[in-house]
């Protein structure tokens, strides 16, 4: 059975190791239920070399990544797939970061932005000069999905593993807690039909998110897939969420899913 790497800091007011972020946090604790080898360490540098092609490393994106390079994968999901196009509510398109920096047209015009490389920096909507801290650099210009703007009622996160979804999980309130996200519900019809379409996905992940909203006008509406080795967890129970990390390290590295009971 390969081990689980735990990315750990050293907390200095309980003076003991503890998880990186509450998202390790919480797939440690599924990790321990599912009896997995659990190994903590500080940085990517010092297991890099001992991670093998069985393992589960519990870390940031762009750590993960090293590791997917390390045995040759670039993992890859789309945020809007083709078949998905009756379900977005609005128009998404190709651009670069640094012509909506130059154009005024661009950046106020209020069109939510987020990159194409994984988490390069949080999508947000840029409708003045001053949204555009934090989107990069001149030396950085990324490409972006520019997307109309919503009037985002109510989100959730539906937890897809194996084709099923295995819990829906609020998240507006995070973000606005004016939102008043609880009096609002999406449609059970379209998201059944959802995730019927994906199915209809080739090569779709073992494992991922796929986030929904309501809008002001009372629709269901996709807003995008995340893939589950660079997912927050919003509340899913500890051992389901390990089971989705261990789904997509799994598929991703080409080897059977030890957790997978």
């Amino acid at each position: 059975m390969g081990r689980v790497w735990l990315k750990t800091k050293f907390d200095s007011v309980m003076n003991m190791e503890i998880p990186h972020s509450h998202n390790m946090s919480n797939a440690m604790y599924g990790f321990r239920e599912l009896g997995a080898d659990i190994i903590p360490y500080h940085t990517i540098d010092e297991i890099y070399d001992k991670v093998s092609e069985e393992d589960i490393v519990l870390d940031y994106i762009d750590q993960c990544n090293q590791i997917f390079k390390k045995f040759g994968k670039e993992p890859h999901i789309d945020d809007y797939p083709e078949n998905f196009k009756r379900f977005l509510g609005r128009r998404v398109w190709l651009d670069t970061i640094d012509s909506i920096s130059s154009h005024e047209e661009k950046w106020s015009a209020g069109h939510f932005v987020k990159p194409i490389r994984n988490k390069a920096f949080t999508g947000k909507v840029i409708s003045s000069i001053n949204d555009l801290i934090g989107c990069g650099n001149c030396h950085e210009n990324y490409e972006v999905l520019v997307s109309e703007p919503l009037n985002i009622k109510a989100e959730w996160r539906c937890f897809i593993m194996y084709d099923e979804i295995i819990d829906v999980r609020p998240y507006g309130m995070l973000i606005d807690s004016e939102r008043k996200s609880h009096l609002y519900h999406y449609d059970e019809k379209v998201l059944h039909d959802m995730l019927k379409e994906f199915k209809n996905i080739e090569n779709r992940p073992s494992a991922c998110s796929m986030d929904i909203c309501v809008t002001e006008d009372g629709k269901t509406l996709l807003m995008e897939f995340n893939d589950s080795y660079s997912l927050g967890h919003y509340g899913l129970a500890p051992i389901l969420y390990a089971k989705l990390i261990s789904a997509r390290w799994s598929q991703i590295l080409g080897r059977p899913d030890e957790y997978r009971f």
